[in-house]
């Protein structure tokens, strides 16, 4: 691997493209190599949702509950980069009134569209570990804070 910095800042440029969301922990980016990808990066030490997200993927892939989660596509080897399908925005009529209980963080903004479902594209911060692979929904108060 190069250890030249203006080397790591080509590539960037390569696949990254529009940054679409900065929150707490990450930075969402569109791909040019990927356009039906984001790339999550992860540049604080010691927070993990990127690994939460491919963990929680690696778990639900093969389930039902998979209908409820954005796939995770690749992760870099320490966690700090992770490759997700990107989502197109819902519109009103597609918030359910019903969620399953381990997703949890209802902001309108952590969900977009796959397909004809809706998904929860940010559930680095889901309790999928506390509750289990549960069919127990629970009512969504959405919220479109921030």
């Amino acid at each position: 691997m190069s250890q030249h910095p203006p080397m790591h800042k080509e590539v960037f440029n390569l696949m990254c493209d529009e940054l679409l969301y900065t929150g707490m922990s990450r930075a969402v980016w569109t791909s040019n190599l990927m356009p039906d990808c984001v790339l999550k990066v992860e540049e604080r030490a010691g927070v993990f949702q990127n690994v939460v997200e491919w963990e929680t993927w690696q778990r639900v892939k093969d389930t039902p509950l998979r209908r409820w989660f954005a796939e995770c596509v690749a992760i870099s080897p320490n966690g700090s980069v992770l490759v997700m399908r990107r989502t197109r925005p819902a519109s009103d009529k597609d918030y359910p009134e019903m969620m399953p209980i381990f997703l949890c963080d209802f902001k309108r903004r952590n969900y977009g569209m796959a397909g004809k479902q809706l998904v929860c594209h940010d559930y680095g911060t889901n309790q999928l570990f506390e509750y289990g692979m549960s069919k127990r929904l629970v009512k969504a108060n959405w919220s479109d804070n921030a």
